[in-house]
């Protein structure tokens, strides 16, 4: 979206700017956006309500589906009511994905490797955001950034990946913690020897230790997560792990990230660069995210989550302090903006 809302032809066909691209209509162009991440945090409740019942597996697919339709109907795109509604269907479909994914990957890591794995789910995530935004640079040439080629191109762009999933999930066998639940014990066996790549003790042990906390989990709802957050389960540890888990997923939004991936362009532009330039920068700016989550990749596991946490969350602090500072100075005096702007983007590229 950060490259969607810097093409002019896409200001005027949901009409929330004028023909050379200037948005005129601020609230609107952040409510598009926003309304995504309402569809995705329904999407995440209801695919954890899917994933429990019918399969991680299962759920993925059923997530690729509706991601597919919404990033199609994103792209064909003809008015403001018809993207609000199709960026909330991309929403449902990206929300799911994005809650069983890191699941699955989870259940089925050998547990010295499990933050490293799920490092490597946000590389993927970094280089799809990295592959649209050069995307984005490439069709800003075609008529001078003016063609609808460049805004639909790159929603539709979103189509690929999903197509892939939908033709390659099948093939992956389901995360043993779910066969067990179900009790499919046998085949929960088999898909954990098949990936441990062994049959001795230690896979045993891990298939019994499956095997005992499946005894005692029931499949999640809405209405369990409520009762979770309001402290209505036999376990007092519960509530106080789901907000936790919740405050820091909300924070890590807060940090700063999704700003420069939502509205790298946009920012840049007023920081005084041009359209070329800005198209440029936004794709490196997203591209050093890559390096970054390699780092904490091959770190997270020897050093630990929460010493990983506390210096990346000071790092961001003082970083976007200075982000801020530099960048609200270049809006406000475009005299020097040439000046102060590279200063902000250097802030930025840490903060990605």
């Amino acid at each position: 979206m950060g490259g969607v809302n810097a093409s002019p032809n896409y200001v005027t066909t949901v009409g929330i700017g004028l023909p050379s691209g200037k948005v005129n209509n601020t609230t609107t162009q952040g409510g598009i956006v926003s309304i995504y991440y309402l569809g995705a945090i329904v999407g995440a409740f209801v695919g954890g309500w899917i994933a429990d019942r019918a399969g991680r597996i299962n759920g993925l697919l059923l997530s690729a589906v509706f991601a597919l339709i919404g990033g199609a109907l994103q792209s064909a795109t003809q008015s403001l009511d018809f993207i609000l509604v199709a960026r909330v269907v991309t929403g449902l479909g990206t929300g799911a994905l994005t809650a069983i994914t890191p699941v699955y990957i989870a259940e089925v890591s050998a547990a010295d490797h499990r933050g490293g794995f799920l490092g490597y789910v946000f590389i993927a995530n970094y280089l799809g955001i990295s592959v649209a935004y050069w995307l984005d640079f490439g069709l800003s040439f075609v008529d001078g950034g003016n063609s609808a080629v460049r805004w639909r191109f790159l929603l539709a762009f979103q189509c690929f990946p999903a197509i892939i999933l939908l033709a390659g999930i099948k093939f992956l066998p389901d995360s043993p913690r779910y066969l067990a639940s179900v009790g499919r014990l046998d085949e929960a066996r088999e898909v954990l020897e098949h990936i441990r790549g062994s049959q001795g003790a230690e896979v045993e042990k891990e298939f019994l230790e499956i095997c005992v906390v499946a005894e005692g989990t029931k499949p999640s709802s809405p209405v369990q997560f409520v009762k979770v957050l309001l402290g209505r389960t036999n376990s007092g540890h519960l509530g106080r792990r789901a907000w936790l888990c919740l405050w820091l997923q909300i924070m890590a939004s807060w940090s700063g990230i999704t700003a420069v991936t939502a509205y790298s362009p946009v920012l840049l532009t007023q920081a005084g660069y041009g359209s070329i330039k800005q198209g440029g920068l936004a794709g490196g700016l997203n591209t050093v995210g890559i390096l970054g989550t390699i780092i904490s990749a091959q770190i997270i596991d020897r050093f630990g989550r929460r010493p990983c946490l506390i210096w990346g969350s000071c790092g961001l602090f003082i970083v976007n302090l200075f982000a801020a500072s530099l960048y609200e100075g270049s809006r406000s005096n475009p005299a020097k903006a040439a000046s102060i702007a590279p200063a902000a983007v250097t802030m930025w590229v840490v903060v990605t």
